[in-house]
């Protein structure tokens, strides 16, 4: 009995228990009690959206697929068009109109005047602009034919250089070393970017050598003496870098190049023990055609840079087929005329131009040396001063040989003369009279004298057929004006073709209006004047 009374007791305190926590008794989920119906229907919702869902889905990839086939031929046809719009426009486009022969004039007339410094090529710009230009530059090898070795270039450049002109002669350029710190901007650039081009030694047409230090000079000078035969080497090209720096005698190549046939260089230093001038070197020379030497500007007074005369006598001894001599400067030293007794005249049998250039205003050997050239065939004459009426200039008594009942000229047949400020009043009916076959005139400065009308009288040009007149004053063109005026009323002269400089003085330009009535006239240039 006691036992059963505890028992309930027991049960009663839990019943209490859970009637004090009803927000724990809440809190917990009901359990779920099992309803077929219920999820058989949800199950059937859901599958039906999942149907759903996949028809949409095949659907939408249905129209990827036909948008993606527009897209393909929407792009084919866009392409077509624009072929068809690009050739339109090459046929409305003048450039593009343009046949390949003129396109590839343009092309060479770019390359070959470009600063040999410039970091981008020209002619390696071409081939970006079009396929149709890239087409055209590669395939015409000698755009590839100049090669530039510089501080700034690029090694790759110049084996597509080399590659690209295939076999045709080059035209090689060493230009720009400047110091000899140059050459370690990275090291031995120099000797790498020349490694890469000595191989082609055979097929040198011309070689420009300038604007580098006298160390870097000297090497090299030695490194193309050493390199081999120059077998097609034609034209040598040196300039100095500064005031004072000597051209070595070395890069006129001797026996290593025998077809040498034109050479231009500055402050070239000779004398009769020159080693150019050696006896086994005499026949390096025999081939040359064209001389020009200069004096690097700035150079008028260093008597460091004046040639000998007996080495000068000695070059010119071993160039028989010189048609051509050109002077720059007074750098010949023909002291006196006892040492042209003593050396004799220099005689040049087929020298056909002769221009003289003192760049001085005062002359001091000039008219020692044109007294010792003698050149029969002449045909071209230059003698430009840089200032007129300066005392030793006039050398019109040396174009006129005397000895004989009437004084004849030096230089005969000279049918192109340039003249200026060589000619005065005083000696202009000098010059006519030297130079009687004159067909084609260019005059400027004082020269203008020689148009006075009392000079023409005493004179005997009759075949001037072309006239120049350089820029020049307005009181010498009224001049020209009046010579020609009376000319051509007597019926001495066939009026000329008259060119001169375009200017924008009004009166200069109504002076060219009126010589109009007498002849063609071409004007060119600017005269800021």
């Amino acid at each position: 009995m006691m036992a059963r009374r505890w028992t309930i007791q027991k049960n009663k305190s839990v019943l209490d228990n859970d009637l004090s926590l009803p927000s724990l008794t809440m809190s917990r989920p009901l359990r779920r009690t099992y309803q077929p119906g219920v999820d058989r229907e949800l199950f059937q919702v859901l599958q039906s959206e999942a149907a759903h869902l996949e028809g949409k889905e095949i659907e939408l990839v249905s129209q990827i697929k036909a948008l993606s086939e527009a897209l393909v031929s929407v792009r084919s046809t866009l392409s077509t068009l624009r072929f068809r719009a690009n050739e339109c426009a090459k046929r409305i486009s003048p450039v593009a109109r343009l046949p390949n022969e003129t396109l590839l004039a343009i092309f060479e007339e770019a390359v070959s005047g470009q600063d040999m410094c410039s970091r981008t090529r020209v002619e390696s710009a071409i081939t970006r602009v079009s396929h149709r230009w890239r087409r055209i530059a590669l395939h015409t090898p000698r755009l590839w034919t100049r090669v530039c070795v510089t501080p700034d270039t690029d090694e790759r450049d110049v084996q597509l250089h080399l590659s690209r002109s295939a076999d045709l002669p080059l035209d090689v350029e060493v230009w720009g070393w400047w110091d000899y710190r140059d050459s370690f901007t990275r090291p031995h650039h120099f000797e790498h970017t020349l490694a890469i081009v000595l191989p082609s030694a055979s097929r040198w047409r011309r070689m420009k050598i300038g604007a580098s230090c006298d160390t870097l000079l000297t090497s090299l000078s030695f490194i193309l003496r050493t390199v081999g035969p120059l077998d097609a080497l034609q034209q040598v090209t040196f300039k100095a870098q500064q005031p004072g720096q000597i051209c070595p005698t070395t890069l006129l190549m001797g026996k290593s190049a025998p077809n040498l046939r034109s050479i231009d260089v500055e402050n070239i230093v000779l004398t009769a023990r020159s080693p150019c001038l050696h006896n086994h070197d005499f026949d390096c020379f025999i081939g040359v055609t064209h001389l020009i030497l200069r004096l690097h500007e700035g150079d008028a007074r260093a008597l460091k840079t004046t040639t000998e005369l007996q080495g000068f006598h000695a070059l010119l001894l071993r160039m028989p087929n010189l048609v051509s001599l050109s002077l720059y400067g007074e750098l010949i030293c023909v002291k006196s005329a006892t040492s042209l007794e003593d050396e004799g005249n220099i005689t040049l049998p087929r020298l056909q131009t002769l221009i003289f250039h003192p760049n001085t205003v005062r002359p001091r050997y000039l008219r020692n040396l044109i007294a010792m050239v003698m050149a029969p065939e002449l045909r071209h004459f230059e003698l430009v001063y840089p200032d007129s009426f300066t005392q030793g200039q006039d050398i019109s008594d040396l174009l006129l040989q005397k000895g004989c009942e009437q004084p004849t000229p030096k230089f005969p047949l000279v049918e192109r003369l340039v003249l200026n400020n060589a000619a005065n009043i005083a000696s202009a009916a000098a010059f006519i009279r030297a130079f009687p076959a004159v067909d084609q005139l260019t005059i400027s400065g004082a020269d203008v004298g020689i148009f006075d009308l009392r000079t023409w009288e005493e004179g005997s040009w009759r075949t001037i057929t072309r006239l120049t007149l350089r820029p020049s004053q307005r009181d010498h063109l009224s001049m020209v004006v009046n010579w020609l005026n009376a000319v051509t009323s007597n019926g001495d002269l066939k009026a000329p073709l008259v060119q001169g400089p375009i200017t924008d003085c009004p009166i200069m330009m109504r002076l060219y209006e009126e010589l109009k009535r007498y002849t063609q006239i071409e004007l060119f240039g600017m005269d800021s004047k």
